[in-house]
């Protein structure tokens, strides 16, 4: 991870010393408030200008943002259509939209991606020269120490890199974290009925019901229950130009695993953005 470095480590400390960041790496403010800080990452790194600049994002989209009115890559327009169509999505008429809790999640949600998603460097991009050319344009020659840690909104696919099967990485994608015991209960019923005729593959049954490293749901099972789901999730997909990906757990949430492995986790806090559903005219 990044934050071993001793300068990042520094930094982390400084920027939460000073109140730019809290003890998750996010930046203060709430959804309650309506407004939350010029992003960083969990080091204290603060977006520049370049950054925007290279990264196509505009100072509105930015302030839409900041006031929780549209995560990176939509309008505040389209995430209220998206909002409003996914709980129709999830519960027809949404009689009880308590069942249901609905948070963003990834870097279109907190600008940055979490601590297992570093900031490239020109040695990870050596075989990979027009990324390492638009990486040197970028930060020219800001020292290592002085760069994000973690990958901004975007990064490798405005870098035009490489994944590890040569193909081009695509635009970030829209991470949603749905969370409801009504839903499970409908998925695992699905996951037996698929189990007992034979329709999941020996790798599927193999992973279990649930995925044992991520903990959401089997994204088959929760297909299968939830047609329309699927249907809403390419939707969106085809109308921003970039996935979008539901994942199902339990009315807990995420279980936490900030102890665990690499530390990420995206278990419930209260510096999370929670879709509402949107207020009926």
């Amino acid at each position: 991870m990044a934050d071993e470095d001793p300068g990042y480590l520094k930094r982390r400390q400084e920027s939460q010393a000073k109140g730019f960041i809290d003890s998750d790496g996010r930046v203060p403010g709430s959804q309650r408030e309506g407004i939350r800080a010029w992003p960083r990452d969990d080091t204290g790194y603060r977006v520049q200008p370049r950054d925007l600049a290279f990264l196509g994002l505009t100072w509105q989209q930015v302030d839409w943002w900041r006031r929780y009115q549209a995560p990176l890559g939509t309008t505040p327009r389209q995430f209220k259509d998206m909002s409003s169509s996914l709980f129709k999505a999830l519960c027809s008429g949404c009689e009880r939209p308590k069942d249901y809790d609905v948070r963003l999640h990834g870097s279109w949600a907190f600008f940055f991606s979490g601590g297992h998603k570093n900031f490239p460097t020109e040695r990870e991009l050596a075989g990979q020269p027009r990324a390492l050319e638009k990486l040197r344009e970028w930060m020219g020659s800001t020292p290592a120490g002085e760069r994000p840690a973690r990958r901004p909104f975007d990064t490798l696919h405005k870098l035009g890199a490489l994944d590890e099967n040569g193909m081009a990485v695509a635009p970030s994608d829209g991470d949603i974290h749905i969370s409801s015991d009504v839903m499970v209960t409908a998925a695992r019923k699905k996951w037996d009925e698929l189990k007992d005729s034979g329709k999941l593959t020996d790798e599927e049954v193999r992973k279990g019901f649930i995925h044992q490293k991520y903990s959401f749901i089997n994204r088959t099972a929760v297909r299968e229950a939830f047609p329309k789901l699927a249907k809403w999730a390419a939707m969106w997909k085809e109308r921003l130009g970039r996935a979008v990906a539901p994942s199902l757990f339990p009315s807990s949430g995420p279980p936490n695993k900030s102890q665990v492995g690499n530390g990420v986790s995206t278990h419930f806090r209260d510096s999370d953005w929670v879709v509402a559903l949107p207020p009926k005219h």
